[in-house]
């Protein structure tokens, strides 16, 4: 057996490292190596922008960005995606997202409270503090389904027969967080006076309200007029005029 030498010792070691590195770079076929800073890489979005939802909901479609570099693809690289602006934009799952075999990172945008137009970032995790290449994601959230429906007009008002009353009777229609509900229908529905109304249904408008013409009968006493929204809470909503003459 030939004796190791301090020499020989260190040529090995060169070898097994030179021999390491020519297979872990043959075992990443077309993928590149992930670093540590954004130089040479880019970051661009696959899927998922210029969405519409609703509160509350997670958005249809994932948002999906991919990381490559020269047009190969980054595995192993973090992506982290954060909410523009309002916190009210929502929330993200996961927030920090790794990119898989094919360089995408995938994360699901559960919108928030708020209606409107909101931005999420995608933004490549890097330790050097040069800025990162990063996407913007956009996405707009419309009001939920009705939930409450309340009166913004008087629930009672004196009365003349067969004459107007003096206030339209009008609601508002809001959805579980407090968004008033635009196009929601509102039925409008005489219960006592005989009087009549200038329309059996009415829709919201963008401030979530509605209201109706009620002309009161021909009668002396208390009048009655409804206004339902299906599975609203609060629904029917009574008002009453008192005729006197």
């Amino acid at each position: 057996m030939v004796p190791m030498t301090s020499n020989t010792i260190l040529a090995a070691a060169r070898s097994l490292s030179a021999l390491s590195l020519t297979v872990a770079l043959g075992c990443g076929g077309d993928l590149a190596l992930p670093t540590s800073s954004g130089e040479g890489v880019d970051l661009s979005i696959l899927g998922g922008n210029g969405q519409t939802g609703t509160v509350g909901q997670e958005l249809p479609q994932p948002l999906v960005v991919g990381v490559a570099s020269n047009g190969t693809p980054i595995a192993g690289h973090k992506v982290a995606f954060v909410v523009a602006g309002d916190p009210a934009a929502g929330r993200l799952d996961p927030d920090t997202a790794v990119t898989g075999s094919d360089g995408r990172a995938v994360a699901r945008w559960v919108l928030g409270s708020e209606p409107g137009s909101h931005e999420v970032e995608a933004r490549l995790v890097v330790s050097e503090p040069a800025p990162p290449p990063s996407a913007i994601f956009e996405a707009s959230a419309l009001a939920g389904e009705p939930d409450t429906v309340r009166a913004v007009s008087p629930l009672s008002q004196p009365g003349r027969m067969g004459q107007s009353t003096r206030e339209d009777p009008t609601v508002v229609v809001l959805d579980r967080f407090g968004n008033p509900v635009s196009g929601a229908p509102v039925i409008w529905t005489v219960t006592a006076g005989g009087g009549s109304v200038g329309s059996d249904q009415t829709l919201t408008g963008p401030d979530g309200t509605a209201g109706v013409t009620w002309t009161l009968g021909l009668r002396v006493g208390v009048q009655k007029l409804t206004a339902g929204v299906e599975g609203a809470h609060g629904s029917p909503v009574t008002f009453t005029a008192t005729v006197l003459f």
